[in-house]
C-alpha cells in the first residue's frame, strides 16, 4: 500500500485560515445587519458570534475543523434569524 502524503499540520493551517475568513464574514454580516434589524436581534447575534468564535478557537487544538464549522453555523444562524425576521415577522428597515 502507498503511504499517505497528507500533512496534518498543513491541513490545520489551511482550515484555520478558512475558519478565520468564514468567521470574519459572519461578523461582517452581523455588523452590517445593525442598519436594518432591531437592536436586540443584532446584540443577540453578536453575543452568539463572539461566544462561539471563542469556543471554536479554544477547541482548535483537538479539532482543526472547529473554526470552519463554527463560521458556517454562525452564518446560517444569521440567515435564519434575519430571514425569519423579515419574512415571517414582518420587520422592515
Amino acid at each position: 500500500m502507498a503511504r499517505s502524503e497528507h500533512n496534518r499540520a498543513a491541513y490545520a493551517r489551511l482550515f484555520s485560515w478558512v475558519g478565520i475568513a468564514l468567521q470574519a464574514f459572519a461578523l461582517l454580516l452581523i455588523l452590517a445587519s445593525f442598519l436594518v434589524i432591531p437592536l436586540w436581534v443584532g446584540v443577540v447575534l453578536l453575543v452568539i458570534a463572539v461566544a462561539s468564535f471563542a469556543y471554536s478557537w479554544r477547541g482548535y487544538r483537538e479539532n482543526y475543523m472547529m473554526p470552519t464549522i463554527i463560521g458556517i453555523v454562525v452564518s446560517v444562524a444569521w440567515m435564519v434569524l434575519v430571514g425569519v425576521g423579515f419574512g415571517i415577522l414582518g420587520w422592515s428597515p
